[in-house]
């Protein structure tokens, strides 16, 4: 069932305003965290985890493999925070790419799964909702997902299992790397 573009470009505008409410609540809450919590106590509380970079980079890692599980905006502020990464937007940039590459992992697993009988099993039983979503959407979900709070890793999946060609599977997901930065460019002013 193909969609016009007109209303492509609502589902992307909903989904986009959809994340930076998301982002806005998560900016505030952040915010009203560092006012109500001395930094001494939130460091008593997170230092440990904090100061712990292969531990932070692999649950992050973990997170995005795993659909997300964690909001990504929550490790650009701990990058931000910290600097363990280096300079702010040189740690987006590595966790940009780690999402990206997270994405690609996912599509090839996708791809090699597609056929076996338990993914069919789930497909059938828990992705109906999601493949109706991608059957309409197809390869612009992708832009979607890699852009808003949808699933981003979800949808990586989702592409390989629905055959999407690789070379619009890796086009359309490099706008994750857009968001990162767009993301990690409100937090920084937002939190000066």
């Amino acid at each position: 069932m193909e969609i016009s573009k007109q209303e492509k470009r609502a589902f992307l505008i909903r989904q986009i305003l959809k994340g930076f409410l998301f982002l806005a609540i998560l900016i505030f809450t952040f915010l009203a965290f560092e006012k109500l919590f001395p930094a001494s106590e939130r460091e008593a509380w997170f230092g440990s985890i904090y100061d712990n970079i292969p531990l932070v980079v692999s649950i992050f890692i973990a997170s995005e493999v795993l659909f997300g599980i964690i909001p990504p905006e929550i490790f650009m502020l701990w990058a931000l925070r910290t600097g363990h990464l280096g300079q702010y937007f040189v740690g987006i940039g590595i966790l940009a790419l780690i999402s990206y590459l997270a994405g690609a992992f996912n599509f090839n697993l996708g791809k090699w799964i597609r056929n076996t009988r338990f993914f069919i099993k789930i497909r059938r039983l828990w992705l109906k909702k999601s493949l109706a979503l991608f059957e309409k959407f197809g390869g612009y979900l992708i832009i979607v997902a890699s852009l808003t709070p949808l699933p981003f890793s979800a949808i990586a999946l989702l592409s390989g299992a629905g055959n999407v060609s690789p070379r619009t599977y890796y086009l359309n997901s490099i706008w994750r790397i857009f968001r990162y930065f767009a993301y990690a460019f409100i937090l920084y002013e937002t939190s000066l």
